[in-house]
């Protein structure tokens, strides 16, 4: 039987948020001063997230939203920063008030998804994109329809998920995540040789994508195919942290081999 595990969708949280670094809008509203001082606070929070210093990220951000609270760039900067804490009911927030300064805000839509999908609200989650979906100039819909597609997934709904992820296959065929979610899918429906085939070019192409590696060897193990399933538990050992939850499942898995 497969095992579920939580999935986190990284790929869509970062890269919605580096979409829109360069824009950073201000409220006329607003003293000059504070609004200089805000739009300061914002770069050096985004210049931290880009180096990968969340935490002087989020030092920076909050400051930056106490004096510029009406702007929707600055509240969704700080919302992806608890979205990549894993705070998503704090995400949660700042992307709905970003909503309300700017109905429009398809990546908010995007990353509020993302944060529902966090907390397992799966018709929430499809709701929030399938609005990310309905923007015009909405960038990036493939993301949208990977959460989709794996909200179905959770929702037993087989038949709906894998249309949204072929469906994002197909904007963005190179997108390992949405391919990886995919495997998954077919692997719990029993089709054993379209995510064996989807997953030897993923570890192929990416050979230290942990999770594609893991499903690899579910993949194998179903099929009887016992030397294959070793080979890729073994490398998920080498790759990973032995306390991480892939690690656990590929000890659980040779435990059973050997």
């Amino acid at each position: 039987m497969l095992i579920h595990r939580k999935v986190l969708l990284p790929v869509v949280i970062i890269t919605s948020f580096l979409l829109i670094l360069g824009s950073c809008a201000s409220n006329p509203d607003q003293k000059a001063e504070d609004s200089r001082e805000g739009d300061l606070h914002y770069q050096m929070g985004v210049t931290y997230l880009t180096k990968g210093n969340v935490e002087m990220a989020l030092f920076e951000l909050s400051k930056a939203v106490r004096l510029k609270p009406r702007d929707a760039e600055v509240r969704f900067a700080l919302g992806t920063i608890y979205l990549f804490k894993g705070e998503p009911e704090r995400a949660i927030g700042e992307f709905k008030q970003v909503i309300q300064l700017n109905p429009s805000h398809s990546d908010a839509y995007n990353n509020l998804g993302a944060a529902y999908v966090r907390i397992e609200k799966w018709d929430l989650a499809i709701d929030a994109c399938q609005t990310a979906l309905d923007q015009i100039g909405y960038q990036t819909p493939e993301k949208a329809l990977t959460i989709i597609g794996w909200s179905y997934y959770k929702k037993n709904d087989p038949v709906n998920s894998i249309d949204y992820l072929k469906r994002a296959l197909e904007i963005k065929p190179d997108s390992p995540d949405t391919a990886n979610k995919m495997s998954e899918v077919y692997i719990s429906e029993g089709r054993l040789d379209k995510a064996q085939a989807i997953l030897a070019d993923l570890v192929t192409s990416y050979p230290t994508y942990v999770s594609a590696r893991l499903n690899l060897g579910i993949t194998y193990y179903k099929m009887r195919d016992m030397i294959g399933a070793k080979k890729e538990f073994h490398a998920v050992l080498r790759l990973t942290d032995s306390k991480s939850d892939n690690a656990k499942l590929a000890r659980g898995y040779l435990d059973l081999l050997e």
